[in-house]
This record gives C-alpha cells, structure tokens and sequence, in this order.
C-alpha cells in the first residue's frame, strides 16, 4: 500500500509525500528484518540451550565412568603392589591368599579415560558449534577434545605395553574360574593354578607384574587428569545455564 501511494506521489511530484512515503517504506522494511533477526537469535539460543544440556549429560557420563575407573584401578594397583611384594619376599599369609589371586586375574586391565563428546561431534559435523556464543565455552570443549585425543593416544601406547607384559604374566598363571561365575567378579586362590614357589624366583614374571602396575598407577594418574578437566567444564556449563551447583551430597 506504501509502495503504491509513492508511486502515486512520484507521478504527482507531490516531494513533501514522497520523502514520508520513502522513510516509512524504509522504516518497515528496517523493522522487518530486525524482527527476523530477532525471531532467529532468539531460535539460536533456545537450540544452543538444548545443545548445552546434552553436553551437560554427555559429562556427566563420562564422570560417573572414569570416577568407576579410578576405583577399579585402585583396587587393581593394591593388589598388584601385593602379588608384587609378596613374590618379593617370597611370603604369603595364608588371609591374602584370595587378594593375591584376585591380583594376578585382574593383571593388565587398564580401563581408558572417558569423554564422551558425541554432541560436540554432531555439531562439528552439522556446522553449529559457533551457535555457542560464549567463547570461553567453546574453549573449553575443544580443550576436552585435545584432551581426548591426547588421552586416548597414550593409552594406546599404555594398552600396547599391556599386551607385552601379560603375555609374560598369562603363561604362568592358569585359570580354573567356575563356569557359573561372572568375569568381574573377584578371582579366590583355589580358582588359579599357581607355583607360587617357582614365581617367587621368576624375575621375568615378577618385572612383567612390576610393569602392569606401574602402568594401572598411569592409568589412574590419566583418569584423574580427565575426571578434573571434565568436572570444570561441568561446572562451566551450570553457570551458562543457569543450573545451581550440586552440594557435595548430592555429586
């Protein structure tokens, strides 16, 4: 209607008409666009929100399971340090014996720090990872990606080491586990067949599990590295979504 009353005017030469006529022409079509702009930043935030929480749960993922690690681990370490001191001094109390045992099944497992990022990937792949406007955000989750990659090239290494050592440790050992029993649960004395006077003077066995050790002691050292990156990105990502931390009950 605009449009046609100028063109009306301009044939008229009614100039006075013409320039009211073209500044709200101008002013609609500025207005326009602005709601536009606004309607699609306000749809970018709400996607980035819903992109945010299922990055949130992607951490909160990989929390829970490298927090399982460590303790797995540490159990692992302790009882490694057991078979290792105990072949040492060539002595056994008869009470660890099941600790012992437990210890030489568990040798080599190595458990790899998480970090699940499938959302990050998705929005690389799909192009909207810049829809995250805070940069110190964006920042960190490429700082968990380096991470990641860092992290999971060491364990390769780690888990290379692994396969050297137990091939050492596994043609000493004999296992007689009972078919009804899970293969995560713990492992008793009169489950393995063990020389245990012959190993106390096998310094290849006793280095191979020396080895094992020092690498399940890596393993935790990598686990908890990632358990602290990945808990500040938690906590980053609360504040940007406005999210009260948990109390220490409640984590």
């Amino acid at each position: 209607m605009i449009l046609r009353r100028l063109t009306q005017s301009l044939k008229e030469q009614n100039w006075t008409a013409i320039v009211i006529e073209f500044v709200l022409l101008v002013c609609g079509v500025f207005l326009g666009i602005e709601a536009q702009q606004w309607n699609n930043d306000r749809a970018d935030r709400q996607l980035e929100r819903v992109y945010l929480q299922r990055i949130l749960s992607d951490i909160n993922i990989s929390i829970d399971t490298d927090v399982l690690n460590i303790t797995r681990l540490a159990g692992n370490s302790d009882r490694e340090f057991l078979v290792v001191d105990s072949l040492r001094q060539c002595s056994l109390a008869e009470a660890r014996r099941d600790d012992f045992a437990h210890g030489l099944s568990d040798l080599g497992k190595v458990g790899n720090s998480v970090f699940v990022l499938s959302t990050v990937d998705e929005m690389l792949s799909a192009g909207k990872f810049s829809i995250i406007h805070n940069p110190k955000i964006r920042d960190t989750l490429n700082g968990l990606a380096r991470d990641a990659k860092y992290q999971n090239n060491i364990f390769n290494a780690i888990n290379t080491q692994n396969g050297a050592a137990t091939t050492t440790t596994n043609t000493r050992v004999l296992r007689i586990n009972a078919d009804h029993r899970s293969p995560l649960d713990p492992v008793r004395w009169n489950e393995l067949d063990i020389d245990f006077d012959a190993l106390c003077k096998d310094r290849e066995f006793q280095s191979a599990v020396s080895t094992l050790k020092y690498l399940t002691d890596a393993g935790i050292s990598l686990n908890n590295r990632a358990l602290s990156s990945l808990r500040a990105a938690k906590a980053e990502l609360e504040q940007e979504l406005g999210l009260a931390p948990k109390t220490g009950a409640e984590k």
